[in-house]
């Protein structure tokens, strides 16, 4: 049995062979003892939080199980109660009545087959676009087609990356040139 004059008596000599050392390897000895606590201190803190992730992770594990049991016992005693009560099931929360009644008349009845009108295609003409004016003259981007739609319609478009205001005269004085 260990006895507490013992342990001074280990402590004595670890103690002596240190200050036995030179100084150097004092200072050696002592950060090799600090860098094996802080392991020592990281490997207890990951294993804490292993083994805390370990029992978080099997606690809800089994939260879901019972749960997942719990819902299957209530599923097949509601199953139970419909059938020897012999009451329908009531369907979904938002669904009248009339809307059941209304999606089974459906189903059993074929709609009536209607023709469909078939689909004209519009035709545009083609719009004549000098190169000179499909860049902006403030900024140097090129514009947009709804941009260039806009001016030889309205006769008025707006830059979508300077926001300069660009009118059918600056079209007319680019065609002039």
């Amino acid at each position: 049995m260990f006895e507490f004059s013992d342990i001074a008596i280990w402590w004595q000599e670890i103690v002596t062979w240190f200050l036995a050392q030179p100084l150097f390897a004092q200072v050696l000895v002592i950060i090799g003892v600090v860098a094996v606590l802080v392991l020592a201190v990281i490997l207890v803190y990951y294993v804490l939080k292993g083994v805390a992730y370990l029992i978080y992770y099997l606690f809800k594990g089994i939260y879901y199980l019972l749960k997942g049991i719990g819902l299957l016992f209530y599923k097949i005693f509601e199953g139970l109660y419909y059938a020897i009560s012999g009451k329908p099931k009531p369907q979904k929360c938002c669904e009248t009545p009339n809307e059941q009644q209304t999606q089974q008349q459906q189903s059993t009845q074929q709609p009536p087959q209607v023709e469909e009108e078939p689909i004209v295609p519009i035709q545009k003409t083609p719009q004549v676009v000098h190169p000179e004016i499909t860049f902006c003259s403030e900024c140097g981007n090129k514009f947009t087609d709804t941009m260039l739609e806009s001016l030889s319609t309205s006769g008025v478009a707006y830059c979508i990356h300077c926001g300069s205001k660009k009118t059918q005269d600056y079209q007319m004085s680019i065609e002039s040139q």
